[in-house]
């Protein structure tokens, strides 16, 4: 009986330990996919930029195209 008292324990024990371990993974990924969304709004925004300003010149450049 000692025995399959200590087994249990033991498998508790194990279990336990990997449930903690499962919680730090599954926070990290948490916290990882939040940098991504961040980053990826981060992009987005720089390319808007990046296209608009890129809109802009080519309006000038017809501005120009036509004056001459």
């Amino acid at each position: 009986m000692e025995e399959l008292l200590q087994r249990l324990e033991k498998r508790i024990k194990e279990l336990v330990n990997q449930h903690d371990q499962l919680r730090d993974s599954n926070l990290q990924l948490h916290q990882g996919r939040s940098l991504l969304a961040r980053e990826k709004d981060a992009l987005l925004a720089k390319q808007q930029k990046a296209i608009s300003q890129i809109e802009t010149l080519v309006s000038r450049l017809k501005a120009i195209e036509k004056k001459s």
